[in-house]
């Protein structure tokens, strides 16, 4: 049993690292991996497994040094934890299976490599007589490097505190379900992990006092989950008392780093500590004071006897609480009471950040959107006066200044880190490398560049296609990148990064490129293009965005039956975004996405076609011209045509497929805007272009949410309403007409 104990923990740690997004580590995630090796360190003890303890040991040294940042080589580093896994792995499937096997030399080729890299110093070994003296219950303690944090890192302490008030805030939710659900051992695990998670990070930055409680806290649970102990009342109180003595512990500390000289000296946990221990060992607590009768009497307020006297009068009254008993024995008066209580009311809390419902922040964030339009139709309407106040204009020039202000505040409230879809994409390939047979290397490039949070979900399943694709089609096989000259690991590299209004990201291999021969000849086959067709190197990459088209020799569990492609072409400009492909045989292939930062605002062309005015996405338009009359032509079966750079366009006229009364022109005397989308371009003919702005998008509702080529609504600066134009819709609407 202690064996399949061991195994356990040692391929939860296996797993725990197989999760790593990166090759960083973050403070909770490092303490989550040395209370793994505390409990194999303590298990192997039990079963006297010494090779075990020694790579143990060493292991946690590295980690520490990896986080200390001591580890100028942090690939190596990295690729030394892992192997002293797989090597614990390997160690504990022998003893299990009972195979008398040698690994003194792997253990001692091991510690020498953490030495090379750290200047560890193992501890020295028990000699047999000690070891086969020593209790079978007892482990060798880890000898740590006690870490001192300068001052470059006080960045772990802050990352430390944050993690502990939102584990605190976990702990007291899922306390007041456990006292419903008191057998329910889903919420006994749900508050045993907080307090697991602090006590290592604790461990690790030193702080003693913080990881003894939690330590303390999280054996007492440890029973109840093991069914030791049953979960009582003063099972309950007594946790959420550590909680709360918790907190006030870690906020000292973060008053410490701020400076403050008036830090709330070292609590006394003798009285807390006390009554743990007795839980634990199954006894029964002594009648505590309540907090409110402490307040008083360290306030000063009433006497000891006054205290005895009234927690007495209460316990003869249960139906009355404490501070309505002292009041009415005459104890203490109600302004006493009442300031007490006010005390114990105050929550300790780590401000520095709060959480707010998203709705909430949706809904500011259309007011601001509305007082942004407001503010263009104030300018606009001041703009048409032949004079102006001179102080007049200025307070307002000074409102817009303060309304832009607040519209780039409002909308960066939204934006998270893209880390999140990173973090699930290197899984992802994780799992397909292991599938397919490859040996992959993950980078991630720019994880901290921000994104709308709902634009996160949405870029999803794109990413997957193209992350997908890479693994599958994009990189070779061990074998093949070893005969071709490369590293038997392939790369794969996620990078994001700002550009202009646009979030860019980048998937990128270093496989064995597209090969354009082979995509013209299976589009050919497809019919999807011409025989003789002249197609540049980059329309020929963006073929394997067409429906149907794959190049895969074989169908697999991951790809090859011609979908997948098309799907992230049309994901993207659903998504108002654009994508591009780069590619160098023998080399590797690039997937350049761009997407808005946000869905709320679009930046757009304001044209007027007749009396009406529509918002182009600049996204989707590629120039704007006014054609000759030479290069206007009608062909039968195909409609009005004008010739753009060599290539004949299909011309669309918006005052036909929207039915807008417009004086009837020649294209030659309009402008024509060339737009893209899925692929393809077209001209679209209107009569003038009014501007560029960003306007605020609004839905048209449920009744005209289905008008093809309409993607919704904007409130222009006269008050009026300007169509934004849906690129792909409006190509299939003048299709369909056509």
């Amino acid at each position: 049993m202690d064996y399949e104990k061991i195994s356990n923990l040692v391929d939860r740690m296996a797993s725990d690292f197989l999760f790593l997004s990166s090759r960083e580590l973050d403070i909770p995630t490092a303490g989550v991996f040395l209370n793994t090796l505390e409990s194999i360190l303590a298990v192997a003890g039990q079963l006297r497994l010494p090779p075990i303890q020694k790579v143990v040991t060493a292991v946690n040294h590295l980690l520490e040094q990896i986080i200390m940042d001591n580890v100028r080589d942090k690939t190596s580093g990295f690729d030394s934890f892992e192997r002293g896994i797989s090597l614990m792995q390997e160690i504990v499937r022998d003893y299990q299976q009972k195979e008398v096997c040698e690994h003194e030399d792997a253990v001692n080729r091991y510690i020498k490599n953490i030495s090379d890299l750290t200047g560890y110093q193992p501890p020295g070994t028990l000699a047999a007589a000690e070891e086969s003296a020593m209790p079978a219950t007892e482990a060798p303690a880890l000898k740590t490097v006690t870490p001192i944090l300068q001052e470059q890192d006080e960045g772990l302490l802050r990352d430390f505190i944050t993690e502990s008030f939102e584990y605190i805030e976990q702990i007291e939710v899922n306390i007041l379900n456990l006292e419903q659900n008191p057998e329910d051992k889903e919420f006994i695990n749900a508050i045993f992990r907080p307090f697991h998670s602090i006590k290592g990070v604790a461990s690790f930055l030193n702080l003693d006092t913080i990881r003894d409680l939690a330590h303390s806290l999280e054996n007492l649970l440890d029973k109840a989950r093991n069914g030791e102990l049953q979960v009582t009342a003063a099972i309950i109180d007594v946790i959420l008392d550590g909680a709360d003595a918790l907190k006030s512990l870690i906020v000292q500390v973060r008053d410490k780093l701020d400076g403050k000289t008036d830090a709330a000296e070292r609590e006394d946990l003798t009285q807390l500590l006390e009554r743990i221990h007795r839980l634990d060992k199954g006894l029964d607590l002594e009648p505590a004071p309540k907090l409110v009768g402490e307040i008083l009497l360290d306030d000063g307020m009433i006497t000891k006897d006054a205290l005895k006297e009234g927690l007495k009068a209460s316990a003869d009254n249960p139906g009355k609480k404490l501070g309505e008993t002292l009041i009415s024995e005459g104890l203490a008066t109600p302004k006493q009471v009442t300031r007490a209580l006010r005390k114990q009311a105050e929550h300790i809390s780590d401000t520095s950040t709060i959480r707010v419902d998203t709705r909430k922040l949706d809904d500011m964030i259309d007011m601001v959107g509305e007082l942004v339009i407001t503010q263009t139709m104030i300018q606009q309407d001041i703009s048409n006066q032949l004079t102006t106040d001179r102080n007049l204009m200025r307070n307002i020039a000074q409102l817009f200044r303060i309304t832009s202000g607040l519209q780039r505040a409002t909308t960066s409230l939204r934006m998270i880190p893209i880390k999140q879809a990173f973090q699930r994409m290197s899984r992802l390939i994780r799992d397909l490398a292991k599938d397919s047979g490859k040996s992959i290397t993950v980078e991630l490039v720019g994880e901290d560049t921000e994104i709308d949070r709902n634009m996160v979900d949405e870029i999803y399943n794109p990413l997957v296609h193209l992350v997908r694709n890479a693994v599958d089609h994009g990189l070779e096989v061990p074998a093949a990148r070893i005969a071709a000259g490369k590293d038997e690991k392939g790369v794969i590299k996620l990078k994001a990064y700002h550009r202009g209004g646009n979030i860019v990201i980048e998937i990128s291999d270093d496989g064995g490129g597209l090969k354009p021969d082979k995509i013209l000849k299976k589009a050919l086959n497809n019919s999807l293009i011409q025989d003789g067709e002249a197609l540049t190197e980059q329309e020929i990459y963006r073929l394997i965005l067409l429906p149907g088209l794959s190049t895969a020799e074989k169908i697999t569990d991951v790809s090859g039956r011609g979908v997948g492609m098309d799907v992230v072409k049309q994901a993207v400009d659903r998504l108002r975004g654009k994508i591009e492909i780069s590619s160098s045989p023998g080399r590797g292939t690039t997937f350049t996405t761009s997407f808005p930062l946000t869905m709320a605002i679009i930046d757009g062309m304001i044209v007027k076609v007749g009396r009406q005015r529509y918002i182009l996405p600049t996204t989707a338009i590629r120039q704007a011209i006014r054609p000759t009359r030479e290069s206007c032509t009608n062909v039968v079966g195909k409609g009005e045509l004008v010739s753009v750079m060599g290539a004949l366009l299909p011309l669309m006229r918006l005052s036909e497929l929207f039915t807008v009364q417009t004086d009837p022109k020649d294209p030659w005397e309009s402008i024509v805007v060339v737009m893209e989308g899925n692929g393809r371009a077209k001209g679209l003919m209107v009569d003038e272009i009014l501007g560029k702005a960003e306007v605020v998008i609004k839905s048209l509702g449920d009744a005209l949410k289905n008008i093809k080529g309409i993607a919704g609504g904007a409130i222009l600066g006269d008050g009026q309403i300007g169509l934004i134009i849906d690129t792909e819709g409006l190509f299939n609407l003048s299709e369909s007409i056509s």
